[in-house]
């Protein structure tokens, strides 16, 4: 901008600040007060007992002594090319999963091993793309501890509103659930997974094939058998009595601001003035900041337990969520593997972060509850950030920008397509502060 749009946008943007009421103590005890109206029935949440919020300093829940599983933390973590598109009609993405181990003096040779998957689509007359697996060179697929697989997406283009995105999905969520599922051996306990509990979208694909509407699980059953990965890994955990954890760290969910909002119309809430009160958040992040602002740098505000009831929008009814896999789950019905989660608000960046686990973990045991909850925090507390284990998967499993471009230029019978504002411009390369891409 020149310095005459920049004061523009200036008088533009102190305006709005001038209309818009201080935040601070009173918008925070606002969303407190409100919060309290959680433990009423209907919105599709429910609390697990009375809600609450609670801070404690970091240096104890650091420190707690109590933890039965003061040993090995172990997380997986799957990092995507994101889709790359291809003037031919070629869309390809490749995910590479690690499982990150965290503790001191811990053995990490389980970190070695890794799965990659690259699924593509393209619908050619010619083309002779086929599933196909991959292991290091001179290994077997049994022996090697990095494996591989070429994935053709075989589900109908039109299945899919967008078919880039689902290219994607369908790459993370088969390595990561892959992955986690083949090292369960190595895993002696709490297994954190960065994301929720289960990949949403894949078993929304699901959960419409079984209704009746079109999605890519209609003709192909990959999947289901992604889904099928994450609940193997939730039972054996649970059946070794090891947790697990998912850490949700950005979101654009409204769930718990919805039930608000549908808990104090079913119940004509009012406040002090006979007003039913205003809920003026439009994400569960925004809103729990506020809920959980005013502890100290040195503690951790958090809040009790939650629990999913139904769909969001309900476009489903009253179908829970692993109902497609009803017949096969061991441990319970579906609803116990509903996922239930608290809120935890790091003290100086401010993010908010959703801790999820299956509610088969902590459904008849407030003390299981209160040791999940407790080892959760501690592993935040130690670094006032995501658990050590999963930075570590993060970190071993990254694919690099110059991995991509790369990647992207190894097709050489397909040439990459271009996008005007990403490749012109405003390339991608230029965004990341790498050379421009001159293709």
């Amino acid at each position: 901008m020149d310095a005459e749009a920049l004061s523009l946008v200036r008088a533009i943007c102190g305006r709005i600040d001038e209309n818009v009421p201080r935040q601070g103590r009173e918008q925070s005890e606002h969303a407190r007060r409100l919060f309290e109206h959680l433990d009423k029935p209907g919105g599709g949440v429910e609390s697990i007992g009375e809600p609450w919020c609670a801070r404690t300093p970091i240096a104890d829940l650091g420190n707690w002594s109590n933890d039965p599983w003061d040993g090995p933390t172990y997380a997986i973590d799957a990092s995507t090319t994101q889709a790359l598109e291809y003037t031919n009609g070629l869309i390809m993405d490749t995910a590479y999963a690690k499982l990150g181990v965290g503790g001191i003096d811990v053995n990490r040779s389980a970190e070695r091993a890794g799965t990659v998957k690259t699924v593509v689509y393209y619908h050619e007359g010619e083309s002779t793309i086929r599933s196909e697996r991959f292991s290091e060179a001179d290994e077997t697929e049994d022996e090697s501890p990095l494996q591989g697989e070429l994935v053709p997406y075989d589900a109908d283009a039109d299945s899919a509103q967008n078919l880039s995105k689902a290219v994607s999905s369908v790459a993370q969520s088969l390595a990561e659930g892959e992955h986690a599922r083949r090292m369960l051996d190595e895993v002696d306990g709490p297994l954190f997974l960065d994301g929720s509990l289960y990949p949403l979208g894949v078993l929304y694909w699901v959960l419409l094939d079984d209704a009746g509407s079109t999605s890519p699980a209609e003709s192909w059953g990959r999947p289901r058998e992604i889904v099928e990965n994450y609940i193997e890994v939730v039972e054996t955990q649970y059946d070794r009595g090891f947790p697990v954890v998912g850490i949700v760290k950005t979101s654009t969910t409204a769930q718990l601001v919805d039930s608000l909002e549908e808990k104090i119309r079913q119940h004509d809430v009012t406040d002090e003035s006979g007003l039913r009160p205003d809920v003026s958040w439009t994400r569960d992040h925004q809103y729990l900041a506020e809920v959980l602002r005013g502890g100290s740098l040195d503690e951790l505000t958090y809040t009790s337990w939650f629990v999913s009831t139904e769909l969001a929008a309900g476009r489903f009814g009253d179908t829970e969520i692993l109902d497609p896999f009803a017949q096969d789950l061991q441990f319970g019905e579906p609803g116990d593997y509903r996922r239930a989660f608290f809120y935890v608000r790091l003290p100086k960046q401010e993010f908010v972060f959703r801790v999820e686990t299956p509610l088969l973990f902590i459904l008849d045991d407030e003390e299981t509850r209160d040791e999940i909850q407790n080892k959760a925090l501690k592993e935040i507390a130690r670094r006032r950030d995501v658990p050590q284990a999963v930075t570590r998967a993060d970190r071993i499993a990254g694919i690099s920008q110059g991995n991509r471009k790369t990647i992207r230029g190894v097709l050489n019978s397909s040439a990459p397509s271009k996008n005007y504002n990403w490749d012109g411009r405003w390339s991608q390369d230029d965004i990341n502060g790498m050379e421009p891409d001159n293709e």
